[in-house]
């Protein structure tokens, strides 16, 4: 049975939230490569949806503001928002028509099943000349096949990740949304070592089960690292929408 993203993450927020914590420039390249595509718009209202813990907040330039939609009640932790976030559906944003400037989605709609639905939404909420720009794994990449398997083997919930495919820009086209462009895009993730990476991954990806010698060896045979300025990094990639909204 297909657990949406709200019930994904009612039972294992806690364990994403304190890898997070623990890790916080982990993912810095993932984070970064979706705030670079509002280097040259206006300053306004920037909605990141599903917002998680609210990580990309820091990663904004100054004049964009931000405000997080997230459906899962696990990620919000008593004092922990110095920021705007609202509890709410994906599929049913409590945001006004045209409330926001522009959106930013980032790893979180393949627990979500209906994204026509969740593509008009965010059409409803932008403002006209905003941008949209979201970034999830593909269909037959690395990550994905990962995703799927070795972490859908040993999550207690096991995994199955819905991934943008051939089906996917025609579904942003008929919400009302301009592909400019359409990439796989590198987004390394970056540890002082291989069991560092391990250990990241068991706890965020919630492996209890699992030795994080054996989550690393995983990681290695399936993804894959290298190495750049006294970091190990895994290989970790996504495909990015950028999109206007006319």
């Amino acid at each position: 049975m297909f657990d949406s993203y709200a019930e994904v993450f009612e039972l294992r927020a806690c364990e994403y939230h304190s890898a997070m914590a623990e890790w916080p420039r982990a993912r810095d390249a993932e984070f970064r490569s979706v705030v670079v595509p509002f280097d040259d718009v206006s300053d306004g209202l920037l909605c990141d949806m599903p917002a998680g813990g609210g990580y990309l907040a820091r990663y904004l330039r100054p004049g964009l503001r931000y405000v997080g939609v997230e459906p899962a009640d696990g990620f919000f932790i008593a004092g922990d928002d110095p920021f705007d976030r609202v509890a709410s559906s994906l599929d049913s944003v409590a945001l006004a028509d045209r409330s926001v400037d522009h959106i930013v989605s980032l790893a979180g709609l393949h627990h979500e099943n209906d994204l026509a639905r969740i593509f008009g939404e965010m059409r409803r909420i932008i403002r006209p000349g905003g941008r949209v720009v979201i970034s999830d794994a593909g269909a037959g990449t690395p990550p994905a096949s990962f995703l799927n398997g070795f972490v859908a083997r040993h999550n207690p919930q096991g995994h199955d990740g819905r991934f943008f495919d051939q089906s996917t820009p025609g579904l942003l086209e008929a919400a009302g949304l301009r592909i400019v462009e359409d990439a796989l895009t590198d987004v390394p993730w970056s540890f002082d070592s291989r069991l560092g990476a391990g250990a990241f991954c068991k706890r965020l990806f919630w492996l209890p089960d699992v030795a994080t010698e054996a989550v690393a060896e995983a990681l290695d045979r399936e993804i894959g690292f290298d190495e750049a300025a006294g970091q190990v990094r895994l290989k970790w990639a996504l495909r990015r929408f950028i999109c206007g909204a006319d």
